[in-house]
Formats: C-alpha cells, structure tokens, sequence
C-alpha cells in the first residue's frame, strides 16, 4: 500500500489549477511532500521493512529520485515525471501484489518473478501511467498520443524490472520509465 499510494498524488493536480511548467509555488511544494515522505520513510522503515531488509535508502530514495529528476530535467513537460511517479507506483505495486496474491508461473529469465506480476505491471501501470500523462499534459494530447508514450516507457520499465539483479527495482523502472518516455514524447508531442 505504501509502494502504490503516492500514485494517487498526480490525481491530486487534475483539481489544482496551475501552468505548463509548474510555478515555484507547485514545484517547490511537490518538492517539500517528497521531502516529507522520504524523510518520515526512512525514519519509520523498520516499521514496514521486507524480511531481511534492515535499510531502506536504496528503495525510498530508488522512488523519489527518478520522479524528482525527470521533474527537474524536463521542465515543461511535468506529465513525465508524474507518469514516471504513476509507473513506479501503480506498476511496480502491482506486480508485487498480483505476483503474490495470484501466483503464476515463474518467467524463464527469474524464477523469483512470475508472469501473473508481469502482466499486473504493464496492465496498471499502462493504464494509470496513460491517464496521468494524459490528464497532466498541456497543452492537451490525444488518449492515443498518452497511451504510446506511456505504453512503451511501461513495456520496457516491466521488462527491466522483471530482470535479476542488484540494482533497485524502483531506480531501475524509475529511470527507463522517465528516459523512454521522453523519448516517446520527445518523437511524438516534439
């Protein structure tokens, strides 16, 4: 729960008027919640530690510095860093949770990940990654034009975290959520 909630935050901006790129107001106050959360995260993450997880800096600082420096790279362009923030959140989260409530075959490249998780990443994380892109892009896109640039950065983010290895899951989709779909963005919105 705690992975998927700050998802729900770009649902937040749709009722705050604001502009394209963020004011310091907005932006300065995105910064200071996540500062807030990051610091209370790592401060109670004994309370909410994995079995054996005895730090929690690579995962909390693995979601907030993806989101933070998408934000602050592509200036104009927030509807990144929230689709990235809606990735991580909705994507990865579900995963976890439809791994384990619904099992499934485990994939061929890690054992410890399941298709069934596979399938909740890029289903979720597709559809609540296009709709804050969407909902965050001014001036406005087509559902189509959302639906490309977030399909393909949650395409390659489900595949990069389904791979073993030592690196964090959240930086690892974090970063190719941000880096393909600006791409996408880039080719596709210019």
């Amino acid at each position: 729960m705690l992975h998927i909630l700050p998802g729900f935050f770009p649902f937040l901006l749709w009722a705050i008027p604001h502009k394209d790129p963020w004011g310091p107001i907005l932006a300065n106050s995105v910064i200071a919640i996540t500062a807030i959360i990051v610091i209370n995260g790592l401060w109670r993450f004994s309370a909410f530690a994995r079995p054996g997880e005895d730090n929690g800096r690579a995962s909390i600082l693995g979601y907030a510095f993806p989101v933070l420096t998408t934000m602050s790279l592509c200036r104009g362009c927030e509807e990144l860093g929230v689709m990235t923030l809606a990735i991580l959140a909705f994507g990865d989260g579900s995963a976890t949770v439809g791994g384990l409530l619904l099992g499934g075959k485990p994939l061929p490249w890690n054992r410890r990940k399941t298709l069934t998780g596979l399938l909740c990443f890029w289903t979720m994380g597709g559809i609540l990654g296009t709709a804050v892109y969407w909902g965050e892009s001014r001036p406005g896109v087509s559902w189509m034009v959302a639906a490309s640039v977030a399909g393909v950065a949650v395409f390659v983010a489900g595949l990069l975290e389904s791979l073993p290895s030592r690196i964090n899951d959240n930086l690892r989709v974090g970063f190719a959520s941000a880096a393909v779909g600006a791409v996408m963005h880039f080719m596709l919105v210019g």
